[in-house]
């Protein structure tokens, strides 16, 4: 009985987890044979194409991009497929969305 409401538990905390994670993700772009395809969200326009101009300038076959919220604003993660090198690439053709939020609080007066 004990046993079961742990993994239940578990479980539960896995799933939530998961929900969190698909939360903070914001898209994902998919790279294969060169061809760049979005599996999740709405990337910026052009970044796509982008995408397939640094694969071909590479000659990368596949590999994933994704953009995550966090508390730094958007950041763009990279699966193991892509080399170190080509992160940067990448990071040129991404236009980030604005920061919003202004420049701060009130200005003292006086």
């Amino acid at each position: 009985m004990l046993l079961t409401l742990l993994i239940m538990l578990l479980l539960l905390g896995l799933a939530v987890a998961l929900m969190l994670w698909h939360a903070r993700q914001v898209f994902s772009v998919e790279l294969r044979d060169g061809k760049a395809r979005v599996r999740r969200g709405k990337p910026p326009a052009g970044f796509v194409r982008g995408c397939e101009d640094v694969a071909r300038q590479f000659g990368l076959k596949r590999g994933r991009i994704a953009a995550v919220r966090t508390d730094a604003g958007v950041q763009l993660r990279f699966s193991r497929d892509l080399p170190a090198k080509t992160h940067q690439a990448f990071r040129n053709v991404w236009t980030p969305p604005p920061g919003g939020g202004g420049g701060g609080g009130m200005r003292a007066t006086g």
